[in-house]
């Protein structure tokens, strides 16, 4: 079959949901293919903010013949020192793997490209440098580089790995010329002693065909069963069963064809790989010593898919979702790329044919709450967020149509929807924390750093939902902004959490609480009325620009400082503060950590030993005393069950937070 034109087609999809009409085919084809292979390591890495995808697409003058420049971190791309060094401190452990691609919208598959490529992977990879490289290569080397560096080292759960990918559209024949070549690379790349594993793909039309596929879930597997068992019928589910194969069955499943872990299996499931923890570690002790009570010892998987047909013991499952057991299959997939034998660890899969949502995200809930599994991995599962999905959606047709995606690839199917519509959790959470909490230098962060360190400041019930709706529209309109001004789009992408919150500034002066559900309406519908005429939101943009660039002069001709790394200064927003106010009064600028409200649920009230009234309000992670000393006009009268609003203080003596200015609402 000629699948060229499937590829075609999905190529001119990409443009359009991208908005790339308006760049040469050559690199746009580009684009298309780096977005292809990294989403099957990372399905949700591109989710719709561009800033990684124009990080990883180093094509051009001085690109050493390398189109895709990726580093994974743990499983995940990242586009920083800052992100690497977050996701380091997380987990305590470095597991890196570097990618490579070269892409050619053409049936040859070229020896000399590829010679060329090869070289610059080699010598981006070497110590010494001797190619001419430009300045997005050089961004992704520095990464490398502190990736590399002794107090990484240290980490390193095994040596980095590294991976080519060389794509062109015509059919794959085996050459032995590009092999003997590949080959060569492998034992230069062995001979630095710093990486292992080194693998090279050669991807034609159709395997690029099949890594579309794989990415958007839409293919079919068959599994050999031991025996299923029919489960009892339920509401809103087609079908569903008890599957009892042997492990090789399930990485079949797991394994893409260049032997990458199929990472959209895991699109629903609550947590990524958790790497080698104790729960992983006993895992692979079965698997190594004691394989046959594997299915004893084992919860089991749990698959949901659109539909599954048994026949003659083998099953053929449509579009499935692996919901629970991500731990498992990971260490399963691990062993046997180690060289274990699994084709005789018996295994137990619960297999689910539902296309309800609801269903699927009670089956996702209930699966993980039997593990370990911290609270903010099930963020958006919240009502909160329910609620602002259809608030989102509603309201959004009055202004610009943009989507609140809660659920990873929720709107895959809808060819209406263009990527760049599409809001997901890590969007809002940063958007909302730059721009509505005027903290743009720490809206960087992971967003399970974020949602932890703010957990009692954002996504609160009784927040009312126009600001969040207002900071997602910011953002759409501003990354629409710098797609049509590529220039800006170079000097200013990456401090737009600071424009954001200079535009609402300059628009709406200073924001009030986010407690106070009228002020904090009044204050977004100001802002969302300049954003309904795109002239006018576009000379805002310019303007806080403009802001932006006269506190980067005075920063450094004035202050004598350095730009480096200004977008993670709090210092430096409270200088873009003091420009915005245009006082010099440095207490103004300091309000914008300190100036602030929290709301809660009065739990239980108590008489200490001293006859005094006090009490617990509701708070993440630890419930929050407070005491009548503090607050001399509370009534304690019938206050359990109460909302409350409080300010925080550090204590003296024993250094304990405690709530202040406690009001019933």
């Amino acid at each position: 079959m000629n699948v060229e034109p499937i590829i075609n087609a999905r190529f001119k999809k990409f443009k359009e949901t991208y908005e790339l009409n308006n760049i040469a085919d050559g690199e746009a084809f580009e684009r298309f293919v780096n977005h292809a292979i990294l989403s099957a390591h990372q399905p949700d890495a591109f989710s719709a903010d561009e800033e990684l995808l124009d990080i990883v697409c180093v094509g051009g003058r001085n690109d050493m013949g390398i189109d895709g420049l990726a580093i994974k971190v743990n499983g995940l791309l990242v586009k920083s020192i800052e992100e690497a060094e977050g996701i380091l401190d997380k987990f305590k452990r470095a597991t890196v793997e570097i990618i490579f691609i070269q892409s050619k919208y053409s049936p040859k598959f070229d020896s000399g490209e590829f010679n060329k490529f090869i070289a610059g992977v080699r010598d981006f990879l070497n110590e010494d440098h001797k190619q001419p490289m430009n300045d997005s290569i050089k961004d992704v080397l520095k990464i490398k580089d502190f990736l590399l560096s002794d107090d990484v080292v240290i980490m390193w759960e095994k040596n980095p790995t590294v991976r080519i990918y060389y794509v062109a559209m015509g059919k794959w024949r085996d050459s032995p010329h590009h092999i003997a070549l590949a080959d060569q690379w492998k034992e230069d790349i062995f001979q630095l002693n710093t990486f292992e594993d080194p693998k090279s793909h050669f991807v034609d039309s159709e395997a690029l065909k099949d890594i579309c596929d794989s990415n958007e879930n839409t293919f079919s597997t068959s599994l050999n069963a031991i025996d299923t068992m029919a489960l009892t019928e339920v509401k809103n589910v087609d079908d569903s069963c008890i599957l009892i194969c042997y492990a090789n069955e399930l990485t079949k499943l797991l394994t893409t064809d260049d032997k990458v872990i199929r990472k959209s299996l895991f699109n629903d499931n609550v947590r990524d790989y958790q790497g080698t923890n104790n729960v992983n570690i006993e895992i692979d002790e079965t698997i190594r010593e004691d394989p046959e009570k594997f299915i004893l010892l084992n919860n089991g998987i749990t698959i949901v898919c659109d539909e599954f047909v048994p026949s003659n013991r083998r099953i053929t499952l449509k579009n499935p979702q692996i919901v629970n057991g991500c731990q498992t299959s990971h260490v399963l997939y691990y062993a046997k790329e180690k060289g274990i034998n699994v084709e005789k660890i018996p295994l137990s899969i619960k297999v689910i044919s539902t296309k309800d949502s609801e269903v699927i995200n009670q089956i996702v809930r209930g699966t993980n709450r039997q593990n370990i599994v911290y609270d903010e991995a099930f963020e958006t599962t919240k009502k909160f967020h329910k609620n602002l999905e259809e608030f989102i959606n509603a309201i959004s047709v009055d202004y610009e149509r943009i989507y609140y995606e809660r659920r990873s690839k929720q709107y895959h199917h809808n060819p209406l929807i263009k990527q760049t519509q599409k809001i997901n959790v890590r969007i809002l959470t940063q958007t909302f924390i730059a721009m509505f909490l005027n903290m743009p230098h720490k809206s960087h962060a992971h967003e399970s750093k974020l949602l932890k360190e703010f957990a009692n400041s954002i996504f609160q019930d009784v927040h009312s939902k126009l600001p969040y709706f207002t900071a997602a529209l910011t953002f759409y309109k501003l990354e629409k902004y710098f797609r049509n001004n590529y220039v800006k789009k170079k000097q200013f992408y990456s401090y737009r959490a600071h424009l954001m919150m200079i535009f609402r500034e300059l628009i709406a002066g200073k924001c009030p609480n986010i407690y106070s559900e009228k002020a904090i309406d009044t204050h977004s519908n100001q802002i969302l009325s300049v954003l309904k005429d795109s002239n006018a939101t576009d000379e805002y943009f310019r303007e806080s620009e403009n802001v932006f660039e006269k506190c980067k002069s005075i920063w450094v001709n004035d202050l004598g400082k350095s730009t480096y790394g200004i977008k993670d200064i709090a210092d430096y927003t409270k200088l873009i503060f003091k420009e915005i106010t245009r006082s010099q009064d440095p207490e103004i600028a300091l309000k914008i950590e300190v100036d602030n409200k929290f709301k809660g649920k009065v739990l239980k009230t108590l008489v200490d030993r001293f006859g005094n009234r006090c009490g617990f309000i509701k708070r993440f992670p630890n419930d929050i005393f407070f005491h009548s000393k503090a607050n001399k006009n509370l009534n304690f009268n019938n206050l359990v069950g109460k909302y409350v609003s409080y300010e925080t203080q550090i204590t003296p003596r024993n250094n304990r937070e405690i709530a202040v200015e406690v009001t019933i609402e």
